[in-house]
């Protein structure tokens, strides 16, 4: 046998086991499609993504997010807390201690102040912040996330940020600083976290309720630009301190010591559990406060428990709910009305049992702060906006807190309507135009029942209304057009109350950067190391002009010779 025959048969025995597998396998990697969440052509895995996908992390005082680009949701999301900043040994989170074995030990109290403050990477007061501190801790998540979860060199991509603009410049200034130096980044680019939520919700305008850890920020944003901001002290960080004090008064409402007033015994870790399953709002503020304030007198709970009192006696629609006793979650149980957890809520959020002239413009309701935003605005941005209300953050998953704000806000404009004004004499002229109007109401009916013989007079009378009518009606040429050739599109939604769901912040920047468009704040390596956050142009006309595509080579700037190349701006941040 020759040589020739041998190496044909070697081939079609191979070719044969090629097409026809004996055992099952699995398929080669160019074989597979691989698409990415929304219908890009970058790899949902790590190991087979391309290294030009851009790398987006989003800030919050508590957490971190981080994922690719392209994706509908973070790859991790990685906290502060002192349980994430422990070294490599050490335990003393799974070590008991000899309080937890003695039940009758003494509450140790703390200020609701310093019982937050370890799990926060930062604060919008940064008088008693230490920058230093923030700068480890980042460097610290970010090196966590590339070696556990993103599996990828950093620095050899693009960085994307999505941060709230009105971070204080200290702040913006350490982050970018441990970034530039920790790691070797090409340029950053900045993106708001408000206008992100937006475009994740598919609208170009929205008003965004960002119910955070440390705010409540409120941005009105039309056309991608946000044109009003209000801020709030009223958000989850107060609410995790009122639920800590009233579930210290319930661990302690049988002990004779006296409790601070400002003072927590409970843990930290058992009452943000108990603000994330039992934490609910009411719909109304003036329903069932009697009833609450009897659920929680600790002498009815006794006598219904030992049948002195009779069921009939008690608020209809009472629940008893058994919880882990806030002194000993471990070992024992205790009975709760459910409307308790929700007075915290009422206290935080909505500031109840406080008056008007006592709240100052940091720690407005957030229903108040949504209706001064709101009357801020121009009429046809406020119109746009409040048709399209966005919620988001950590505060937005409490059950009926939707509902509730929405109800609230639509009261006050029912109230007050589209007015600054406020006062008796304001209130007292309301009420005189009211009355004149009902009056001159009267005399027309009247007028037009007594006299019905006179056709002709009624006939004049009617004619200058259907005349402003028509004029009403009509319409230009332009308006004409434009309707014929939409025929199919959906009315425009103006000037009516209205809830619109988002992805969030970070799925609206994955979304925004998959379509490789440089933004407006984009930061080069070079010139941040240069100047600092000094070397910023404040000059925004020069850049509102272009937009540079980073898919072709074409850039505005390189074709005009007397073009600045050199200027950067902080764009909203500035």
């Amino acid at each position: 046998m020759t040589a020739a025959p041998i190496r044909s048969s070697m081939r079609q025995t191979q070719a044969a086991q090629q097409t026809t597998p004996s055992s099952p396998h699995t398929p080669q990697q160019q074989q597979r499609s691989l698409r990415s969440s929304f219908g890009g052509t970058a790899s949902p895995v790590p190991s087979f993504r391309n290294e030009e996908d851009s790398v987006i992390l989003e800030f919050g005082s508590r957490w971190l997010r981080a994922g690719f680009e392209g994706e509908n949701s973070p790859m991790c999301v990685v906290g502060f807390g002192p349980e994430e900043s422990r070294k490599a040994g050490d335990y003393r989170g799974w070590v008991r201690n000899r309080e937890d074995d003695n039940i009758g030990h003494r509450p140790q109290f703390m200020k609701a102040e310093d019982w937050t403050r370890d799990l926060e990477l930062w604060r919008m007061d940064i008088r008693d912040l230490d920058l230093g501190l923030v700068e480890d801790k980042i460097e610290r998540a970010i090196r966590e996330i590339y070696n556990k979860y993103l599996l990828t060199d950093a620095g050899s991509s693009r960085l994307v940020l999505v941060l709230p603009s009105i971070i204080p410049h200290p702040l913006l200034s350490t982050v970018l600083t441990t970034l530039f130096n920790r790691w070797r980044y090409p340029s950053i680019s900045l993106l708001p976290s408000a206008t992100m939520a937006t475009a994740a919700a598919g609208l170009r305008s929205a008003l965004v309720v960002d119910l955070g850890w440390e705010e409540t920020i409120i941005t009105g944003v039309y056309e991608y630009r946000e044109l009003k901001i209000g801020r709030s002290i009223r958000a989850m960080r107060l609410l995790v301190q009122e639920m800590g004090k009233m579930l210290t008064k319930l661990a302690n409402k049988n002990s004779h010591d006296k409790i601070p007033e400002d003072g927590v015994s409970v843990r930290l870790e058992y009452c943000e559990e108990v603000v994330c399953r039992l934490a609910w709002c009411k719909l109304n503020r003036e329903n069932d406060v009697d009833s609450t304030r009897l659920d929680q007198d600790p002498a009815i709970l006794s006598d219904r428990a030992s049948g002195q009192v009779k069921q009939g006696s008690f608020p209809s629609g009472t629940v008893m709910i058994s919880v882990p006793s806030p002194g000993d979650p471990n070992s024992s149980y205790m009975e709760v009305p459910l409307l308790s957890f929700a007075e915290p809520v009422e206290r935080a959020l909505f500031a109840a049992g406080f008056a008007d002239c006592d709240l100052d413009d940091h720690d407005k309701p957030v229903q108040v702060l949504i209706y001064n935003t709101l009357l801020a605005l121009p009429p046809d941005v406020r119109g746009s906006c409040m048709s399209r209300i966005i919620f988001t953050g950590g505060g937005s998953k409490i059950v009926g807190i939707r509902q509730r704000v929405m109800t609230d806000v639509e009261s006050l404009v029912q109230k007050y309507g589209w007015s600054a004004i406020r006062g008796t004499s304001i209130d007292q002229q309301r009420q005189k135009l009211q009355e004149l109007s009902i009056n001159q109401s009267y005399r027309v009916q009247s007028q037009t029942a007594s006299s019905p013989s006179h056709p002709s007079s009624a006939r004049s009378s009617a004619e200058p209304s259907t005349q402003f009518a028509k004029g009403d009606e009509e319409l230009d040429f332009v308006e004409q057009k434009l309707r014929r050739g939409n025929k199919d599109a959906k009315p425009f939604i103006q000037g009516v109350f209205r809830q619109v769901d988002s992805l969030g912040a970070w799925a609206g920047a994955s979304l925004v950067t998959s379509l490789k468009i440089k933004g407006l704040v984009e930061i080069e390596r070079e010139k941040y190391l240069q100047h600092g956050l000094a070397g910023a142009s404040r000059d925004l006309d020069s850049h509102h002009h272009h937009v540079v595509d980073r898919r072709s080579g074409f850039n505005p700037s390189t074709s005009r010779p007397g073009g600045d190349r050199s200027s950067w701006t902080l764009g909203g941040w500035t």
